[in-house]
């Protein structure tokens, strides 16, 4: 599996994993998605926790 696929295997589990986090913050889907990338694009190989925990702080600093 190449890195490119990975990464979209890991934003896909993400955007269900936080689904009722986003909509709960009223962040549009598109905009989580960007958020995640750069999430997953500042440290890939950290862990999907850390990863996960790293894109809901910010975007709940992106509302702010």
């Amino acid at each position: 599996m190449s890195e490119d696929s990975d990464r979209e295997q890991l934003r896909e589990q993400m955007v269900v994993r936080l689904g009722g986090f986003i909509q709960g913050i009223g962040l549009s889907v598109p905009e989580a998605r960007q958020i995640m990338e750069r999430a997953i694009a500042d440290d890939p190989a950290a862990a999907s926790a850390d990863i996960e925990a790293k894109a809901r702080a910010w975007m709940l600093i992106a509302l702010a």
